[in-house]
């Protein structure tokens, strides 16, 4: 057996039993008084069901679950009573507990180096997911789109690609506004993190903040985003000073765009963004391929069908390039290499597809509002658990065999394994690290991502070493 591996082990089976523990969580379900005198149905019993057994808590029939607590747990309790006992205690238990979870920083690996590793403290990628929930929850949970009777919840998420740390987690209305909760992580920010982020969380005024924290910022720029560069020969005064109007000079996109070659990229050197408070910022334009702009095409053809909108002739135009702007310096990440670092944001999107495909977070239908909230939170608190163990696995194969382990893959396997970390973690931390250690061997064989049509992964674009797979050609 491989003795670094199990001690790492061993430290990650300690965290998990110190936190999630038959004792502990006895002890959360006390201080929000969801226990108030011996009962059959306690707070472990509640997160046994919410977290460990079931992805169905919001979906599936009091009846149902009432079984899948019994063949589980021996505990034998009505639908009615069960009904009951999702109540605000257990909604604040489950919150709670989701809340120590993000503040221990179980999901915190050390994080992975490579190439454009070595400049930054972290790269942080920042985006949300909504999804509709049934009308009935439009009172607290307000839908997008400003009608009173839909209803929808959105859940922000930012976490550190480098080390998978989870930084900041919010459940609220889905028709919260990006921009503003965006503007809110600011404060946590420190010197040499980069913060990616999509159109959503587009805002001047931020980018600005993120530059005096001296940190980095990387965003697709808004068509709408004027851009400016000096004005080499400005109006004067006789005073000698400059007159304003004629400081910058407006740079012509649509000209821009005929001077590039499909799949050409660009940088535009010394430019500002802003109309008013002038930004220097670098601007690197990439033109798509004819491909990918037929595939952009059906995109927003397909929104002005579903929301009844018409793009501006000048919006079409120019959606043949993409815009981004950055204060990463040149040195770290060049302007070849800028549509790739951008790309790293997918990661957050490949979570997000097994919250829904895997963890069925979005499934709900009408049933009380705290089972609902019980759901959304014991979700969460599942997801969490996996995505830590996918973490501590991808560190321990990229480190012990140079291997780059699949997220979508692990995240399958880790939760095939809940059954048996939820029987270990009811007996003790050595029942716990044997049930990792066979994990480890699952993903090792199994788990190893896949490299299809030469599309750059997450190791390659940050550069990172590792033992890079080859896919077997089938005989003729």
């Amino acid at each position: 057996m491989d003795v670094s591996l199990y001690e790492q082990l061993q430290l990650f089976a300690q965290e998990l039993y110190r936190n999630l523990s038959p004792e502990i969580l006895h002890k959360f379900a006390k201080d929000v008084g969801f226990v108030r005198r011996t009962s059959k149905y306690s707070g472990k019993d509640l997160v046994s069901l919410c977290v460990w057994l079931s992805q169905d808590v919001a979906s599936a029939s009091l009846t149902q679950l009432c079984s899948t607590l019994e063949a589980t747990t021996d505990i034998l309790i009505s639908p009615q009573g069960l009904n009951e006992r999702f109540n605000p205690a257990a909604v604040q238990l489950l919150h709670d507990i989701l809340t120590e979870l993000l503040q221990k920083k179980i999901t915190a690996q050390p994080a992975i180096s490579g190439v454009h590793t070595e400049h930054f403290r972290r790269i942080r990628v920042l985006d949300s997911t909504v999804f509709q929930l049934p009308d009935t929850f439009a009172g607290k949970y307000a839908g997008a789109g400003g009608s009173a009777h839909k209803a929808g919840v959105k859940i922000q998420f930012e976490c550190d690609l480098l080390s998978g740390n989870v930084l900041h987690l919010h459940v609220g209305e889905g028709k919260e506004n990006d921009q503003v909760y965006g503007s809110q992580c600011i404060n946590s920010l420190e010197e040499g993190d980069v913060r990616i982020g999509d159109l959503g969380y587009f805002s001047l005024e931020d980018f600005r903040a993120i530059s005096e924290k001296e940190a980095y910022f990387l965003s697709r720029l808004k068509l709408n985003t004027r851009v400016y560069y000096k004005n080499p020969n400005p109006e004067i005064f006789r005073n000698g000073t400059i007159k304003k109007h004629s400081e910058y000079i407006q740079m012509d996109l649509e000209q821009l765009l005929d001077t590039l070659q499909p799949g050409e990229t660009k940088e535009l050197l010394d430019v500002y963004v802003g109309m008013y408070e002038k930004l220097p910022v670098r601007v690197i334009v990439y033109r798509l391929t004819e491909q990918q702009l037929r595939n952009r095409e059906k995109d927003m053809a397909k929104k002005e069908k579903k929301k009844g909108i018409t793009y501006k002739e000048r919006s079409k135009r120019l959606s043949a390039i993409n815009q981004y702007c950055t204060n990463i310096p040149a040195e770290y990440v060049e302007a070849s290499q800028i549509h790739n670092f951008y790309s790293l944001r997918w990661q957050i999107e490949i979570l997000f597809k097994t919250w829904k495909s895997l963890f069925s977070i979005h499934v709900c239908k009408e049933v009380k509002l705290e089972r609902l909230e019980c759901h959304i939170y014991g979700q969460l608190i599942r997801i969490l658990i996996c995505s830590s163990t996918m973490y501590q696995m991808r560190d321990s194969l990229l480190r012990k065999r140079k291997k780059e382990l699949s997220e979508y893959k692990a995240m399958y396997m880790i939760k095939d394994y809940l059954p048996l970390l939820y029987e270990a973690i009811q007996q003790d931390v050595d029942q716990l690290i044997r049930i990792l250690l066979r994990l480890y061997a699952l993903l090792e064989k199994n788990g190893r991502k896949s490299h299809r049509y030469e599309k750059k992964t997450v190791f390659d674009i940050l550069g990172v070493v590792y033992e890079r797979s080859k896919r077997k050609k089938k005989s003729a």
